[in-house]
């Protein structure tokens, strides 16, 4: 019985793992598009990403590789075409924008990485303002 249960078990986690994949890449790609929108994405900022990877409760489901590693995707699409790069991050956050639950928490992690070296810059302001209009939420909610 002890290896239905541990099927069962697994059954579960992967079935929350592709419920909940959606939801990693939209935090991954809010997080890339606030890390580089000053032209650089600092050490603190990548902590800060793994911090919440680490605390929150719908991501604690994959492992922290496979997020940093959408994040460094993003960060790299960003990087390298710019207005490609924002195509694949408003795609994926896009899918959260008749979900205001999930729309406000992806803006939470957002300007949490803003914060994550001290100062909540201009450049970013302006790219928590795009995914809040992206996600159909007020862009004053977290200002």
């Amino acid at each position: 019985m002890a290896f239905l249960t541990d099927l069962r078990e697994l059954f579960q986690t992967q079935a929350e793992r592709l419920r909940n994949r959606p939801f990693l890449e939209a935090a991954m790609a809010a997080s890339a598009l606030v890390a580089t929108a000053d032209g650089e994405v600092s050490f603190s900022e990548r902590m800060r990403v793994d911090e919440l990877l680490g605390s929150l409760e719908l991501l604690k489901l994959y492992d922290v590789h496979t997020a940093v590693d959408l994040f460094n995707d993003y960060v790299a699409a960003l990087e390298g075409d710019r207005d490609a790069g924002r195509t694949q991050v408003f795609t994926a956050v896009e899918k959260f924008a008749e979900d205001p639950q999930c729309g406000h928490l992806l803006l939470r992690i957002s300007r949490a990485v803003c914060e994550a070296d001290g100062a909540y810059l201009e450049s970013e302001k302006r790219a928590v303002e795009e995914l809040a209009k992206r996600l159909n939420l007020p862009p004053h909610l977290l200002s």
